[in-house]
């Protein structure tokens, strides 16, 4: 008869893509997975994983659609045997997957996790770092919970939740002549070199930020990184775009960097959470989402500003 446990060795097996590791993870044998992962596919006649010598367990279509139920109801039955056993600090344990987008994740992820652990220090973060689409495609197969993200990659799939709203600045070389600037248009940019992170969402908000006034970026390369992008501004040649300012003004080098805000207003975008629609969060993800919306309200982004001499 399966039962919970069965349902945890499937979707720990789905997280780690090996029977094997889950094996170690859980401390069962890897005859007990298979035996769960057969019977279940047995009973709703589905195949939940494809087999590859190579790259390990593959989840099939039904096999993404059956693990996020399968974690929804796993995480349900740990809020109700917590409802039964509160303590009066609230205690939490369980492990949160967390999918977040990989340029701003350093400044804000470890810390919110050092907030959540001082009280609850059961809890287990599983980070899965990687671009927008990445995101939404995690969420999708069952392998994040949740995720910290922009707003700015649209899936019908996906629910957004606001954390705090986000406004684009210029980052440049202190030895770039514009950063003697407080203040920039985006005409004065039209013909510097824009060094683009080319990520999915990230680089077509850019593109229409100035195609609304009429204007057209000079890609000059397009780095895949946060590191690089800054790497490469160092030079002193070039300027690049961002939403979340960052405490560190250096670049690998050391060379100094210099944040300038834009004058003309741009097109919203949101820090958010990002969960499935129709997933219900269990408490330990509604921590996490109250976390956020209380730690990272005050995230240093840039200046709406509008109709201000440069």
């Amino acid at each position: 008869m399966h039962n919970l446990r069965h349902l945890k060795y499937i979707v720990e097996a789905a997280r780690l893509g090996s029977i094997t590791q889950a094996s170690r993870q859980l401390r069962v044998s890897q005859p007990a997975i298979s035996a769960a992962i057969r019977g279940f596919e047995e009973e709703f006649k589905i195949r939940l994983f494809v087999r590859n010598p190579s790259q390990g367990l593959g989840l099939t279509p039904s096999g993404r659609q059956f693990v996020t139920r399968a974690r929804e109801l796993l995480g349900s039955a740990n809020d109700f045997e917590n409802l039964f056993n509160e303590t009066e600090d609230d205690h939490l344990a369980g492990r949160l997957e967390l999918a977040c987008y990989a340029a701003p994740a350093p400044l804000l992820v470890p810390n919110l996790m050092q907030y959540l652990a001082k009280d609850h220090p059961d809890i287990e973060f599983g980070l899965h770092e990687g671009n927008m689409e990445q995101i939404a495609k995690w969420l999708k197969d069952g392998t994040a919970d949740l995720g910290l993200t922009y707003d700015i990659y649209p899936d019908s799939d996906i629910d957004h939740e606001l954390i705090t709203e986000l406004a684009p600045f210029v980052v440049v070389s202190a030895k770039n002549p514009l950063a003697q600037k407080k203040l920039i248009s985006l005409k004065e940019l039209e013909d510097e070199p824009l060094i683009s992170m080319d990520s999915p969402g990230y680089r077509e908000y850019f593109q229409y930020y100035f195609g609304m006034h009429g204007l057209k970026p000079k890609i000059s390369h397009r780095p895949t990184t946060n590191e690089m992008v800054r790497g490469m501004l160092a030079t002193g040649s070039g300027y690049s775009l961002g939403l979340v300012k960052i405490k560190n003004t250096h670049s690998y080098d050391g060379s100094s960097l210099v944040d300038i805000e834009i004058k003309e207003v741009a097109p919203r975008v949101n820090l958010v959470i990002a969960t499935l629609k129709g997933f219900r969060r269990s408490q330990l993800a509604e921590a996490f989402v109250q976390a956020c919306k209380k730690r990272l309200n005050q995230v240093a982004t840039g200046t709406r500003t509008e109709n201000k001499s440069c």
